[in-house]
Order: structure tokens, then C-alpha cells, then sequence
């Protein structure tokens, strides 16, 4: 039953996983990044994600790539606030997928910071 469980949750946070990499991948072809050889890979099981790009020397960009969902997903929370629809039964249900999907992991903040040029985050 429990094996289950973890499996099933599992599954469940590639729906948060696969959009945070996948918005570390397009900010950086937004920023000018090099992303020809980018990789991005999600592990169902082992709770790895990661988006690889080229390094980047710019700063400002490195933050924006390297933050980049916790940017969208705070932008978009707060239209969402700001816009007056009420967070209740399902909606609730997607603004706590919404700010899962914008909670940075140690691997982003680290990037952001230029501490290491590829992304990762344990999920």
C-alpha cells in the first residue's frame, strides 16, 4: 500500500517537475543562452530533476534562468491575487500546484547565485 502511495506521488510531481525545468529551458533560449546541447531530464523514481544549459556569464541573466519559475510562478500568483477570484475548491488545488511549481530548490538558488552552471533540484 505504501509502495503505491510513493509511486503514485511520484507520478504526481512530474506535473510540478516537468514545467519548473521545462521554464529553466525557455528563459534561457528567451535570455540568448546557447541551448543546443541543453538537457532536461525528470526521474519519476528517483526524485531528480535538472535542466543543463551552457554556462552563463551574465548576472542579471544567470538570476532570471536560474530563478526563473519561482519569477512566472510568483508573477502569476500574484495576477491571480490581485485579479479577486476566490481560491476555493479546485482552484485551491491549483494554487498550491502553482506555488509548489515556484518553490526554488538549493540547485536554482545555486545557479542563480553562479556557484555551479547547471541546474539541478532534488524534488
Amino acid at each position: 500500500m505504501l509502495d503505491t502511495l510513493a509511486r503514485g506521488a511520484c507520478v504526481l510531481s512530474l506535473l510540478i517537475a516537468v514545467p519548473h525545468e521545462a521554464t529553466h529551458y525557455a528563459l534561457a533560449r528567451l535570455a540568448g543562452v546557447e541551448t543546443d546541447d541543453a538537457q532536461i531530464a525528470v526521474e519519476v523514481s528517483g526524485g531528480r530533476a535538472v535542466c543543463a544549459v551552457a554556462p552563463i556569464e551574465s548576472p542579471p541573466r544567470r538570476v532570471v534562468v536560474g530563478l526563473g519559475p519561482t519569477l512566472v510562478g510568483g508573477l502569476l500568483l500574484a495576477l491571480w491575487l490581485a485579479s479577486g477570484v476566490a481560491v476555493d475548491g479546485w482552484r485551491a488545488l491549483a494554487a498550491l500546484g502553482l506555488a509548489l511549481y515556484a518553490i526554488p530548490s538549493p540547485g536554482d538558488v545555486a545557479a542563480a547565485a553562479g556557484r555551479h552552471t547547471q541546474q539541478e533540484s532534488k524534488k
